[in-house]
């Protein structure tokens, strides 16, 4: 495999070099939108820093990028950038070194990957993409990985068998849902991604949960592509059937939520004059948009920072749950929080 070099993520990116460069090393001098371009791009085109190649005596660490061939949410957004700057930064004060890889389902079974991967001390595994369908071939990858132990981010399906963090979906979707109802919106709207994911199901309960307490339901359902192109296709073809749009409307992401509002002025609404936009996972355009998008905090360099903490006790106790059932897994919830912007108005 050819060695991606810094330079060459510069002019996929039209950036400088000397820009990539700060934003890899984590340095200062770099916006933190910009840095989330760079280390996805990184990830993307398989760079590895050549501290990767670390000593005998120190501890590496491999963070796994799955991108799923049924869902590709993880392809969509900076997300995953910020996860590894949390683990990167933690597993460096923990005195690990780190492997990037970025790899599809059936590039994991690869001879020469599962070499790598037994290599490591730990693995980091972004299971974004991961489907209930797929559960039987990631349990053939656990069992391949040997006395490995394994820290999935941002998925629950394996809990029982590894180490999972996540974030609380239900409850960050029912704070956006409360607040909407809060604000004097009577008819409120989900525009979701398809096809379903189980982190992407809990936050639809939570929408639902705000409203039924309210006594309401959601008065319109649009099903939507996970990408920006797709969802805005999407919307837009909604859009031109709808002639009374709700008050507001729930976006599963802040991806799906820049479309919905780009359809929205593109047919002649105010936002959030005639309709407010809720996203979910506050990622670093939300502050870009027009307006600023009122959103749900996620806590994303902080998932990093506790599956490496996590990954760091089971390697200093010799604890492999999916190899010893006698060990209890552990499955952490981080809190969310909702963020007030300009792309919500009060109606009361």
């Amino acid at each position: 495999m050819a060695v991606v070099t810094a330079k060459q993520i510069a002019e996929k990116l039209g950036l400088s070099p000397a820009a990539v460069s700060l934003a890899l090393n984590g340095k200062p001098g770099v916006s933190e939108n910009t840095r989330a371009l760079v280390l996805e791009a990184a990830m993307q085109m398989g760079y590895v820093k050549a501290e990767a190649a670390a000593p005998p005596h120190q501890r590496t660490i491999c963070f796994i990028r799955y991108a799923g061939t049924i869902v590709s949410i993880a392809e969509h957004t900076s997300f995953a950038s910020f996860v590894l700057q949390g683990v990167e930064a933690r597993a460096a004060e923990l005195g690990y070194s780190m492997q990037v890889r970025y790899h599809h389902i059936g590039d994991l079974y690869d001879p020469q990957t599962l070499a790598q991967f037994r290599k490591a001390d730990g693995i980091v595994f972004l299971g974004t993409d991961i489907t209930k369908a797929q559960l039987p071939e990631i349990e053939q990858f656990l069992q391949c990985l040997d006395d490995i132990p394994v820290v999935v981010v941002d998925n629950f399906h394996l809990s029982g068998r590894v180490d999972c963090v996540g974030n609380d979906g239900y409850g960050g979707a029912k704070s956006a849902g409360e607040y909407l109802l809060r604000t004097g919106h009577e008819r409120i709207g989900y525009v979701r991604a398809r096809p379903r994911l189980r982190i992407l199901a809990e936050r639809e309960r939570g929408i639902r949960a705000a409203l039924e307490e309210a006594g309401k339901e959601l008065c319109a359902v649009v099903d939507v592509d996970i990408s920006s192109e797709g969802a805005f296709q999407a919307f837009d073809a909604w859009v031109k059937q709808k002639p009374h749009l709700p008050d507001a409307l729930f976006a599963e992401n802040d991806i799906v939520a820049a479309a919905v509002i780009r359809v929205l002025r593109k047919h002649g609404y105010r936002v959030p004059e005639d309709v407010s936009v809720v996203g979910f996972d506050d990622i670093p355009m939300c502050e870009m948009l027009d307006p600023p998008l009122s959103t749900v905090h996620v806590y994303k360099e902080e998932l990093g920072i506790t599956a490496m903490e996590l990954l760091h006790y089971r390697i200093t106790h010799g604890e492999v749950p999916h190899c010893d059932p006698g060990h209890a897994t552990h499955s952490t919830t981080l809190s969310t929080r909702f963020i007030s912007r300009f792309s919500v108005k009060e109606r009361t």
